[in-house]
């Protein structure tokens, strides 16, 4: 029963950790968001 305890309470830590550092590795402000080039756009004649 003690080592089912050490067991879960590392485990929840060690998804601490992981929640933690995952939300801390994606930088939001670098972000690029896609630019459509005009000129690549080519609209219908019958459309």
């Amino acid at each position: 029963m003690k080592t089912k305890n050490y067991l879960i309470a590392a485990a929840i830590f060690g998804g601490m950790l992981f929640t933690a550092y995952a939300a801390n590795s994606i930088e939001q402000d670098e972000q690029q968001t896609a630019k459509i080039q005009r000129s690549a756009i080519r609209v219908p004649t019958h459309g």
